[in-house]
């Protein structure tokens, strides 16, 4: 458009040229066809002077005709030629110029800015929509993703009843073995005290005071009569067994039936038992009765000074019958070379009691009354979440003094590690409780491996007893040896 706009505005004296140019051109023309004209009639004038019988040729005729037909001709074609090639410029001049100042001015530029603003509108119109639903996708994404996120966290973060059974099992474990410690703490004092003949002991006044008092608590309290191959009345240990003299109206025996024997009887008293009512660190136990003072009807401190004493008679009786003699005096110590040296042995003897005595006071420690709680049934304490474990694998209706046989009425660590070890994997819903959410199956086995440790670490500590009494017994294999090979040594030196 550009281009042929610029014909329009061609400089006015080539057109002025082309004007003059094409006028000589016509006049040429004219002036041709007016010489043939007149050649023609000429030669017509003449043949009509003879007579217009003989006709006179012209020679000159043809030549002209042809010569002035062939300029004609090529006058012609270059008039039409630059005829047709102005008109047809002229013409496309004029419809280049009605497209660019009319079509487009007045139709096409208006249309196309009307359909320019129009597309740009809808175009505006179409991108919010895209972006609306862009916007909505975003948001459903979100709103997925946080549904999502809700129902991960109500599961993973909403632990099952049965995983709670080991946390609230194990509220008073480390407590408990605490107090299991000092149990066994408290026992390996008193056995030194009553071995060594400490002041305020039963063998504080002479070696044979510890077996009088053991006799008279024997008789008091452990006699049965019908030992000692009894076969009537004054036989057996009838007569040992009477605890006011011949006559008297006590019957013989011990006081209370079922602490017979119990000084003696290891498994009775220590093995079946799960938690044994003692406890060295502090007399006073929690209790059901309302009587403050000791003997009330159901007061468990009676039963705890029961199993207390039971506990350690039977420890005198495994452990250091014969204790450390009492009449050496001090001079004797301090003169007497072999006395001194006769007492230190009687101490390693001691010290080797100890030794084995340590893993019965290890296992009466851990079997003593723990720190959970009463077991009541009712309250929110440790005992009566283990009750509740325990009675689900009892029969329907089984009364709470079952339970309590089982348990105790404090449950002791190594009870309280029964069951978490073992009871709760004995109830059929905890395998079919592990059909449950990851979380929780994961969280019951981090517990479980939790508990495990705590096995293995008492198993451990077993195993460490275990190692030390093997070692003195060793030692004591080689002290004869030892002796021997001494004595040896000494008489080659006097040698």
């Amino acid at each position: 458009m550009l281009f042929h706009a610029s014909k329009k505005n061609k400089p006015e004296k080539t057109i002025l040229k082309r004007r003059i140019r094409k006028g000589l051109i016509v006049l040429t023309m004219f002036s041709l066809i007016f010489l043939m004209f007149y050649a023609h009639h000429a030669s017509r004038n003449r043949t009509e002077a003879i007579g217009g019988i003989i006709p006179i040729p012209c020679a000159t005729c043809n030549i002209l005709d042809v010569a002035a037909a062939g300029v004609i001709a090529e006058i012609l074609r270059e008039l039409f030629t630059d005829l047709i090639e102005e008109n047809f410029d002229g013409h496309l001049n004029e419809h280049e110029n009605w497209i660019v100042e009319e079509f487009f001015d007045d139709f096409a530029g208006p249309a196309l800015a009307e359909l320019s603003r129009f597309l740009g509108a809808y175009g505006i119109q179409q991108a919010q929509i895209a972006g609306a639903f862009f916007d909505a996708k975003t948001h459903l994404e979100t709103q997925r993703l946080l549904f999502e996120l809700h129902a991960e966290a109500h599961r993973d973060y909403h632990p099952s009843d049965d995983f709670c059974w080991f946390g609230t099992s194990a509220i008073s474990l480390a407590s408990s073995e605490s107090r299991a410690r000092l149990n066994a703490l408290a026992l390996s004092q008193r056995s030194l005290s009553r071995q060594l003949g400490t002041l305020g002991s039963a063998a504080s006044v002479n070696d044979n005071s510890d077996k009088k008092t053991r006799w008279d608590q024997f008789v008091e309290t452990y006699c049965d009569p019908n030992d000692n191959g009894r076969i009537s009345n004054l036989t057996g240990l009838e007569r040992a067994c009477d605890r006011d003299g011949p006559g008297g109206s006590v019957a013989a025996g011990a006081e209370d039936i079922e602490r017979v024997n119990r000084d003696i009887d290891y498994t009775r008293l220590i093995e079946m038992p799960r938690t044994l009512n003692v406890n060295f660190t502090d007399i006073d136990l929690p209790f059901n009765g309302s009587s403050p003072a000791i003997g009330g009807q159901n007061d468990p401190r009676v039963e705890q000074l029961n199993d207390e004493e039971d506990v350690l008679a039977l420890s005198a009786n495994l452990y250091g019958d014969d204790n450390l003699t009492q009449l050496v005096t001090i001079d004797q110590l301090r003169t007497s070379r072999a006395i001194r040296e006769s007492y230190v042995d009687l101490r390693s003897v001691v010290a080797k009691r100890s030794v084995a005595e340590h893993s019965f006071n290890s296992i009466v420690a851990m079997k003593s009354a723990g720190t959970g709680g009463l077991l009541n049934f009712t309250g929110a304490q440790t005992g009566a979440h283990m009750a509740a474990i325990v009675r689900e694998l009892m029969p329907p209706n089984t009364p709470d003094n079952e339970i309590v046989a089982i348990l105790g009425e404090n449950p002791s660590y190594y009870a309280q590690l029964e069951v978490l070890s073992k009871k709760i994997y004995q109830n059929p819903e905890f395998f079919a409780n592990l059909y449950d959410k990851p979380a929780n199956v994961e969280r019951k086995s981090v517990a479980m491996k939790a508990i495990e440790l705590m096995l293995d670490r008492a198993l451990f500590e077993s195993e460490l007893r275990q190692e030390m009494i093997l070692s003195v017994m060793l030692s004591s294999k080689l002290i004869e040896l030892f002796k021997d090979v001494n004595s040896d040594a000494q008489r080659e030196e006097d040698r």
